[in-house]
């Protein structure tokens, strides 16, 4: 595989959007624009219905992104903010726990920080009620 061919985020198969959840997975791949549009439209239509989502990322390395996409996450950040309800961010990157800290009484959302050891626990507290 060459680094043109490195794949930047995906969804998992826990993604589940008629349930409100958002599972992606991130790596050392690029990440532009066009690709992450659908998940802008999530973002954007459960604000207008006024439905939560509940986001489980799983940090495996940090993606190559273009300053096109840092401008869309900026325009769009009233969206994500209203409509996080919860974030497990899944990761074994020692700065995961600073930057959930850092953000958690920034936001609405409760942020916790899972190593890739606890991913079951953070699946279970995504889907818990």
């Amino acid at each position: 595989m060459t680094d043109a061919d490195k794949v930047g985020w995906w969804l998992l198969d826990m993604d589940d959007e008629g349930a409100g959840v958002l599972a992606y997975g991130i790596d050392d791949g690029e990440i532009d624009e066009d690709e992450i549009a659908p998940i802008w439209e999530r973002f954007e239509s459960a604000e207008a219905r006024g439905d939560k989502i509940r986001i489980y990322a799983e940090m495996h390395a940090m993606p190559s992104v273009s300053g096109g996409l840092i401008v869309d996450k900026l325009k769009r950040l009233k969206s994500i903010m209203s409509t996080v309800e919860r974030f497990a961010l899944v990761g074994d990157a020692g700065w995961l726990g600073i930057y959930t800290k850092l953000v958690d009484p920034i936001t609405k959302a409760e942020i916790k920080h899972f190593s890739f050891d606890e991913s079951e626990q953070a699946k279970n507290w995504i889907w818990e009620t």
